[in-house]
């Protein structure tokens, strides 16, 4: 299964984690959104994050959202 049709099923609780965290704004870039992921190809987010919310908040998400797609993710 392609990392984008993962995305996609996953959408809803995507975006929950974002909202728990205090992200919004979620977008993909990189090669994902070019549709030329490889096998070994992590996820590249954008986002955007609460201006109150700390370092571990961003850690959090990242693990979190590494947790539910089982694939290697960078937040920026």
């Amino acid at each position: 299964m392609k990392i984008r049709e993962i995305l996609q099923q996953k959408r809803e609780e995507i975006l929950n984690l974002a909202a728990q965290h205090g992200a919004s704004n979620i977008r993909i870039f990189g090669s994902v959104a070019r549709d030329e992921e490889r096998e070994d190809s992590d996820i590249d987010f954008l986002v955007d994050m609460e201006s109150d919310r700390s370092l571990l908040d961003r850690i959090g998400l990242i693990q979190d959202l590494e947790d539910l797609l089982g694939l290697s993710t960078v937040l920026k």
